[in-house]
């Protein structure tokens, strides 16, 4: 309850810090639920944040919105950018379309170019992308027309369409459908063969490449500048200013979902607070404010990784010590580069004791009193 009373504070702010944007003043709407009927027009800018988004009417500007789920069936005159777990565009976007998302549907005409940073992306038989379609993904389908070129790297990738310009792309699995037309090059990065169908016509040249495996020992000296790197950055500052360290170290790993609620809120909402505050002409000194400090909690993260590693490495050998230590500190840098070379699985442990680790600090900041009584 006190998230989402935090997240309503930061709403109030930006419009409050907004209010003279232009003759027609952009929207900004948050909650659980957000909706613009068939009936209802924003001639100006649209900016929300909610768990479910419906949007059925027009946007005369642009579209700047991120929650669990973004639905479009009526109109953006111009750009849309959209952060959410799901996205349907049913609708028609006018210009530039940007979607950062886990599953990504596009059924409607694009007029600009499309970037998709997703998890499954489907661009339906009755969508039209204009220019250019860069995808950067796990599986992608396109059914659609697209104006311009195919770009991007993605797991697999089934083309079943009119492309007018090149492809170019990074893949596992690529697939031309029946109803596959290039009407330029298709150049692909991957292990395997591409399969064509009896239907599919590639007007320009088809040509394959090998991925390029980097040598082991460019990625063990790739790999280990970072880590004296992070090991100095992290020793440096359990010398010089330990009682800063102690309490974060400590906040990470309360028995608590507090921290990680705080840090994937930071992560994910900070980013939309930012765009907002920079649209503004009032809010764009603040936005670089929130943008420093943003950057600068990522930066942390970063740091405290090895100590709030090393010291769940000690508890979990039985090895308890009240607070981060030198000793505790190698191994957490230890602990790091062995999870680098973990493919996958790896990375996203220590991202998400990064998450946890900036949720701390975000606890830390706003409960200062009471961490400080408590360290």
């Amino acid at each position: 309850m006190r998230i989402i009373s935090f997240v309503s504070v930061l709403v109030c702010a930006i419009a409050l810090a907004t209010p003279q944007v232009s003759s027609a003043s952009s929207v900004i709407r948050s909650g659980e639920t957000v909706s613009i009927t068939d009936d209802q027009t924003i001639e100006a800018d649209f900016y929300s944040a909610a768990s479910k988004i419906h949007i059925s009417g027009e946007i005369g500007e642009d579209l700047v919105a991120t929650g669990g789920q973004v639905t479009i069936n009526g109109s953006v005159a111009e750009d849309a950018f959209l952060i959410a777990g799901r996205v349907d565009i049913h609708g028609t976007i006018g210009d530039d379309l940007r979607i950062v998302a886990g599953e990504v549907t596009i059924a409607g005409p694009v007029m600009g170019d499309v970037l998709v940073i997703g998890g499954s992306v489907h661009i339906l038989s009755t969508a039209s992308i204009s220019g250019d379609l860069i995808l950067y993904g796990g599986d992608v389908v396109i059914d659609g027309s697209v104006g311009g070129d195919v770009l991007g790297s993605v797991g697999s990738l089934r083309i079943d369409s009119a492309v007018a310009g090149t492809v170019d792309i990074t893949v596992g699995q690529f697939v031309l459908g029946d109803r596959a037309s290039v009407s330029g090059d298709v150049r692909y990065i991957s292990n395997e063969l591409i399969v064509q169908a009896p239907g599919a016509v590639v007007s320009g040249t088809l040509l394959r490449n090998d991925p390029i495996i980097p040598a082991m020992d460019s990625n063990i000296h790739l790999t280990l500048i970072p880590i004296l790197i992070l090991l100095f950055s992290v020793l440096v500052w359990h010398l010089i200013s330990r009682h800063t360290l102690r309490p974060i170290v400590s906040k990470t790993l309360t028995k608590s979902f507090k921290p990680l609620a705080y840090g994937l809120l930071t992560l994910v909402f900070m980013p939309f607070v930012i765009v907002i505050l920079f649209a503004s002409m009032l809010g764009t000194l603040l936005s670089g404010v929130f943008l420093f400090g943003y950057m600068l909690l990522v930066l942390l993260s970063i740091i405290a990784l090895p100590a709030v590693l090393g010291q769940l490495l000690s508890l979990a050998f039985g090895q308890s010590t009240p607070h981060p230590t030198l000793l505790t500190i190698i191994v957490g840098v230890t602990g790091v580069a062995l999870l680098l070379l973990l493919p996958i699985v790896g990375p996203a442990v220590l991202f998400g004791l990064m998450v946890i680790i900036i949720g701390a600090m975000v606890d830390i900041i706003l409960h200062p009193k009471r961490d400080t009584v408590k360290s």
